[in-house]
């Protein structure tokens, strides 16, 4: 599992302006969201919230749904992309708790939820839209997807983690 430290940095990372002329690929994308679940975790166990809260997870669907729509996506492929990517970040919650049950120690710097990691997620959601948004052949979604799974497993997450994650993102490259 990630460490808080890593994640925190990789994120400082993507906050700084990219050299490189091609946007991130949506393996990319998903990895680095699943890379602040961490974070969301840790944040969520220290003020006793619950991993599932069902009116930010409607209100982020309705919202990504509204955004890929306007972006000429179906909208039940963007539901079924997002309900995905969702499911996959309570999987990584629910596994970090496990791992840390008895806590973090007092040193570990929190994350705040609504002014960092939120904002970080949205912005990684926007840009998983435009990406999915690119026009691709069937042979080019086929490589996308194989690529997802390679990243995920690369990246360390469980299966448990990376299925419903590809199981979206499939739903989300479907014509």
């Amino acid at each position: 599992m990630k460490s808080v430290t890593l994640s925190l940095l990789s994120c400082v990372l993507t906050l700084l302006p990219c050299a490189c002329s091609s946007p991130k690929t949506l393996p990319v994308l998903m990895v680095e969201r699943l890379n602040w679940m961490d974070e969301v975790a840790l944040a969520k166990q220290v003020k006793s919230l619950p991993i599932t809260d069902p009116v930010r997870e409607a209100e982020l669907l309705r919202t990504m749904t509204q955004r890929g729509v306007a972006a000429g996506l179906k909208e039940e492929n963007v539901r079924r992309f997002f309900t995905g990517q969702m499911v996959a970040a309570k999987v990584v919650q629910e596994e970090w708790l496990q791992q840390h049950s008895q806590g973090v120690t007092s040193y570990v710097m929190v994350p705040d939820l609504k002014l960092t990691v939120r904002p970080a997620l949205d912005e990684i959601g926007q840009k998983m839209i435009a990406s999915l948004a690119k026009p691709r052949s069937p042979a080019a979604s086929a490589a996308v997807l194989v690529e997802a799974g390679q990243r995920l497993a690369r990246a360390g997450y469980s299966k448990a983690a990376s299925q419903p994650a590809l199981e979206g993102l499939q739903a989300g490259l479907a014509p």
